[in-house]
């Protein structure tokens, strides 16, 4: 089964429109769809408004792959999962989002084992032959944690904002 999803926060039309007519010329796969609040409504594979986090998660577990947008949460649970993932990343200028953060996330993602990018939707259909023809299930592997060095900054800069600064002027009760 293929999951599609367009994460839980906005709408993501371009992504369910293309994803259904794949769907289409590709009846012999099972697609399931998470569309949120969008107003297209798929034809050519199941779908579903939301699926609860604990649904969300048993249907990704399930998945021999994750199609979705550019979103970190997305990404993360494939990793957490050991599933191949393709990405098209929302983009401003569709007002899909507010920025185009997706396109640099992307961008970022793109060298990861097991992740795969479509920059338009055209691309989808090729990103999506690529990562089922994969003759491995490789993944780049999240660790449950942050590297230790990562925390131990992360430990220390707290340590600093929580000792009061003799620069910083208290307010006084007698004001």
């Amino acid at each position: 089964m293929i999951l599609v999803t367009v994460g839980s926060m906005m709408p993501f039309d371009r992504l369910i429109r293309a994803m259904d007519s794949w769907a289409k010329s590709h009846p012999s796969q099972d697609l399931l769809a998470q569309i949120g609040g969008g107003n297209y409504e798929p034809k050519h594979m199941r779908w579903t408004r939301m699926l609860s986090p604990r649904q969300f998660r048993e249907t990704a577990r399930d998945a021999f792959i994750i199609v979705a947008h550019g979103g970190m949460g997305s990404f993360f649970t494939a990793m957490e999962l050991r599933k191949r993932i393709v990405l098209l990343p929302r983009r401003a200028a569709y007002r899909e989002h507010t920025t185009d953060h997706q396109l640099h996330t992307v961008q970022w993602l793109r060298e990861k084992k097991g992740v795969f990018i479509a920059m338009t939707e055209g691309e989808l259909e090729n990103v999506i032959d690529a990562a089922m023809g994969e003759d491995t299930l490789a993944v780049d592997e999240v660790p449950p944690s942050a590297p230790e060095p990562f925390l131990r900054r992360i430990r220390h800069f707290m340590n600093e904002c929580a000792s009061p600064n003799p620069e910083i002027i208290q307010p006084t009760s007698d004001h």
